[in-house]
């Protein structure tokens, strides 16, 4: 078993497929807070949505030190974890929703359930790429 660091453009095939993010921020206390999210990848990151009043989007509030782990769910033995800093890039807004909504429809789920909803995106900025492979 080897964990290989690696860059986003190397594992962008891999993290474009219908893959959800496990993932994990800090609360105030500094205990580690996991939960399961759609995402969608950019050119230099990932794009996480959700509503304010979710405890992973309070916690980046506080500190934006945030890891995302993508499993292979056909490949128990693959995984790519993306570490890094969360950036708050749009809150509440109608492109907050769209966000929700694009990401909704890249896992066929119904996008109308996000309409008026108060939500946040953030954008996560890899300070390292790990893969693990055997």
């Amino acid at each position: 078993m080897d964990y290989v660091p690696t860059s986003l453009d190397d594992v962008r095939t891999f993290l474009e497929g219908p893959h959800r993010a496990v993932l994990s921020s800090l609360g105030s206390d500094g205990s580690p807070h996991s939960v399961v999210v759609d995402y969608l990848v950019e050119r230099d990151g990932l794009l996480v949505n959700g509503r304010v009043t979710r405890r992973w989007v309070r916690n980046l509030r506080g500190d934006p030190r945030v890891a995302a782990l993508i499993h292979d769910h056909q490949d128990v033995t693959h995984w790519v974890r993306v570490t890094g800093i969360a950036e708050l890039v749009r809150e509440g807004d109608e492109a907050a929703v769209e966000d929700a909504m694009v990401m909704a429809r890249r896992y066929g789920d119904d996008p109308g359930q996000f309409a008026g909803q108060h939500r946040v995106t953030w954008r996560l900025t890899p300070g390292q790429v790990l893969e693990r492979a055997e």
